[in-house]
């Protein structure tokens, strides 16, 4: 008798529902994972909300998956170094491996990538393509990266996005270097892994800035290294990094809000020949008017960034096994599968009672 298993399905804006799958038979070169926890995306918020236009439908939402390999094939549990039982976080990626983004290293630009949670539909074999779900299916060019049993769901959830983007986006695109100054716009789950980034890259005065619902975030913001908080919605963001840096102004600013206007404060608080690193997603139709003169006559570096790579992933588990900071309290709240709407609904800030800053759902 076939196994089957039950995962969350965006089948039209603002309508999930629960459906029964089978469980696929794996070969040679692929696997399956029991999924421990799956994170919430902004960007899953937007699909539920069909901000993302290009969301296929049905669709198992998720692409923050942990889980532990449940069965796999004797050439991927070679290639991914892996074995059933095993804790691994997997990259929302599928690569190719032969287009020339693969060949050059650079696999997040895959030509011909497939993402999990984003761009298979669940009604193509084998169906279970997001981790809004109990189990997830491996497609061959998956990659994996195991993780200590000692590492908890929670702290691999954040892994697997938020501390990763934090390193490539504060160090390896923004150039945070000893004693620059950083602003980080946004105390939501990245830009709070991203003070603690510029912390440990010796970064200071570190100011990070958000709303007046903000309060946890800025409170965490304090703890993981922060100089300085500033309400953006009651307190004069110019003069309060004026006053931190002598007047210098920041050497980066990195943007995690997905705000337009934040982005156009972000070009003001840069000092010249700095650099503003822009990670907000505003959604495929928005457009953010910038004063371009300002970035030019100040030489700004305004520099784009998508996601990590694999060498961010890997530097993310070394500091997390670290132990230094308390990342797990990032996510505030977590949902059982056959409560996933409302998850995504608090992930929105849909229920004033309920003020998340990381949200992720626990399949049972």
């Amino acid at each position: 008798m076939t196994e089957k298993a039950y995962s969350a399905v965006l089948t039209a804006p603002r309508h999930l529902a629960i459906l029964e799958y089978d469980l696929p038979e794996i070969a040679d070169d692929d696997g399956l994972i029991k999924i421990e926890m799956a994170g919430i995306c902004h960007t899953d918020v937007e699909r539920y909300n069909g901000a993302v236009v290009s969301a296929p439908y049905p669709l198992i939402l998720g692409h923050e998956i942990v889980g532990r390999v449940d069965r796999i094939g004797k050439m991927a549990a070679r290639r991914w170094g892996v074995a059933e039982g095993d804790r691994v976080i997997v990259e929302p990626r599928v690569r190719c491996g032969f287009c020339s983004a693969c060949i050059m290293g650079n696999y997040k630009f895959c030509q011909n990538r497939i993402g999990y949670g984003t761009s298979m539909p669940a009604d193509q074999l084998p169906h279970l393509w997001g981790s809004y779900g109990q189990y997830m299916y491996l497609a061959p060019g998956s990659i994996l990266h195991r993780v200590s049993d000692a590492v908890s769901p929670r702290l691999a959830t954040l892994i697997g996005v938020a501390i990763s983007n934090g390193i490539q986006w504060a160090v390896v695109q923004g150039g945070v270097r000893l004693g620059d100054s950083v602003v980080v716009q946004g105390v939501g789950p990245i830009g709070l892994a991203t003070v603690a980034v510029a912390k440990e890259a010796g970064a200071g005065p570190i100011i990070a800035t958000g709303l007046t619902s903000d309060k946890v975030g800025f409170d965490l913001a304090i703890e993981f290294g922060a100089d300085a908080t500033v309400n953006v919605e009651e307190e004069d963001l110019v003069e309060t990094v004026s006053r931190f840096t002598d007047g210098d102004l920041a050497d980066v600013v990195i943007d995690v809000t997905g705000s337009g206007s934040a982005v156009r404060t972000s070009i003001e608080i840069v000092k010249k020949g700095g650099t503003v690193v822009n990670a907000g997603i505003t959604g495929d139709t928005t457009l953010s008017p910038l004063l371009l003169d300002r970035v030019l006559y100040k030489e700004v570096r305004l520099q784009g960034v998508f996601t990590y790579d694999f060498r961010a992933l890997r530097k993310s588990i070394k500091l997390v096994e670290r132990n230094h900071y308390s990342f797990e309290k990032i996510i505030t709240h977590e949902f059982p599968l056959i409560k996933a709407e409302e998850a995504l609904q608090c992930a929105a800030r849909e229920n004033p009672e309920m003020i998340p800053i990381k949200v992720a759902i626990v399949p049972n």
